[in-house]
């Protein structure tokens, strides 16, 4: 910067490419070393201050750049800032690529209503030429934003069901991602990318099946069926998979009780705590998934010390502002309530409360949802029968199953039911086996199961079938004479 002053805006842009690069390679320190350098600080604010001279091409150059440092800092937020009032002028200006690329990039730094609704109605203009790569990144982008768009939402579903057959491994891994992290819902297309997904298992990499079955494990589209076709195709490689790859691949296996493949969880168990740096070096969000996974698959006790190991550098941290992370350790905290008391593992009050709050907090979202007020409705004239004993159920909405809240309750009976939802982030087992401890008796119904049962007739079928078969687990008592 010295030494060419004069250097033209390409430079400049080339300079800032190059740097993100070493940022990414290099970790969180190198990181650090090049956003604290003087250096970096004149190179962003001389290209804050010639925006204005750029063309929609080197406005997403510049975009994609500065999008990829991992961390924020004021300088990059005031370029991001800058670049979104450049971006809304110039409408009818970006190629599809170039408007997927800012938009990922400014959703990273900025949340600014004008540049969200300019970017939403480039998108309307450019649909037909979307590549699934562009969908994904808009999807990412407006998630990022707090922004569900349901017009959006569904063009950018509808391009992607009609391009399937154009995506490559990695966009396809990436898609599913995105959805899970939507928690989108849209059948056809999910069914459409497995298919594809698993006629072509062996292009894969281990760490996009990794990831690509820990977001089908959320999407609750992960069947029984497709577990050990992941686990042959990822065997050659599973060695070289590290930290939350290996927490990821396990947490989907954990997620879907594949006790069938319990070797192959044990191998994981272990070979992530053996990972450059071991259990200090794993982000939180890791460690968590870790911990549920031997919750989940009672292996509590065959990795004691690592379990241990894992709650205590979790306890050690920040607890995180993120809602979806602190529900997933509430079914661990609950574990350690109910089941492995004897480990005396000491729950922070802090780490407790906020788990507690984030599970009441989402519970209580779902008093709104149509989903739930259709089994409720279904529940008003369901009746059956149990080894001769005739059943009506009085369920209520958010019942109190001490220390958990379940989503409808008979109390007389201690009947449970919850939905298997793609909204949350964990699957039923882990608590319903919790709760079954306590003597209530558990009915866990499957979304698509509900959703593939179009007419009341058959819903109310499938809900009498979950029920019965929970009461013939673990029957109704006689009536007193």
């Amino acid at each position: 910067m010295d030494r060419h002053p004069d250097s033209d805006l390409n430079t400049f842009e080339a300079a800032l490419r190059h740097l993100s690069r070493f940022s990414q390679r290099g970790g969180h320190r190198t990181n650090a070393q090049i956003v604290e350098d003087a250096r970096f600080h004149a190179l962003l604010s001389g290209l804050t201050s010639r925006l204005e001279e750029c063309d929609a091409t080197l406005l997403s150059k510049i975009s994609d750049s500065s999008g990829r440092f991992q961390n924020s800092t004021p300088e990059l937020v005031d370029l991001a800032s800058r670049l979104a009032e450049v971006v809304c002028q110039r409408e009818d200006s970006f190629t599809a690529r170039n408007l997927a690329t800012v938009a990922i990039s400014l959703s990273k730094r900025i949340r600014d209503v004008e540049t969200v609704e300019f970017i939403r109605n480039e998108v309307l203009k450019l649909i037909d030429d979307l590549e699934p790569k562009h969908c994904n990144m808009l999807l990412e982008a407006f998630r990022r934003w707090g922004v569900f768009d349901r017009q959006l939402v569904d063009l950018l579903v509808e391009r992607m069901t009609d391009e399937v057959d154009q995506f490559v491994p990695d966009e396809l891994v990436e898609a599913l991602s995105v959805l899970s992290r939507l928690g989108l819902a849209r059948g056809f297309l999910l069914r459409r990318l497995c298919g594809l997904a698993f006629e072509n298992l062996r292009q894969f990499t281990a760490r996009e099946l990794a990831r690509m079955s820990y977001a089908l494990a959320r999407l609750r589209f992960l069947a029984q069926s497709n577990v050990d076709e992941l686990v042959d195709a990822m065997r050659p490689e599973l060695h070289r998979l590290r930290g939350s790859q290996i927490s990821e691949f396990l947490f989907a296996l954990s997620m879907v009780k594949a006790t069938h493949q319990l070797e192959t969880c044990r191998t994981l168990a272990a070979q992530y705590v053996d990972s450059e740096g071991g259990i200090p070096q794993m982000s939180g969000g890791s460690l968590i998934d870790y911990a549920w996974s031997l919750a989940a698959m009672d292996l509590v006790e065959d990795f004691e010390k690592d379990f241990r190991a894992a709650l205590e550098e979790t306890f050690k941290r920040k607890v995180p502002q993120n809602r979806t992370p602190l529900m997933k350790f509430f079914d661990v905290i609950c574990a350690l309530d109910l089941e492995y008391q004897h480990l005396k593992i000491q729950v922070p009050s802090t780490w407790r409360a906020a788990c507690d709050e984030a599970d009441r907090f989402e519970m209580d979202r779902l008093e709104s949802s149509r989903l739930h007020n259709e089994v409720m409705m279904r529940f008003d004239q369901l009746q059956g029968s149990s080894k001769g004993l005739k059943w009506r159920l009085k369920m209520q909405r958010n019942g109190v199953c001490t220390p958990y809240r379940v989503d409808m309750l008979d109390e007389k009976l201690g009947i449970a039911l919850d939905l298997e939802i793609i909204s949350w982030p964990t699957a039923r087992h882990l608590k319903h086996r919790l709760l079954e401890g306590k003597g209530y008796r558990m009915v866990k119904l499957e979304y698509w199961d509900w959703r593939r049962a179009r007419s009341e007739e058959d819903q109310s079928v499938l809900l009498e079938r979950e029920v019965t078969k929970a009461l013939e687990a673990n029957p109704l008592p006689l009536p007193e004479e």
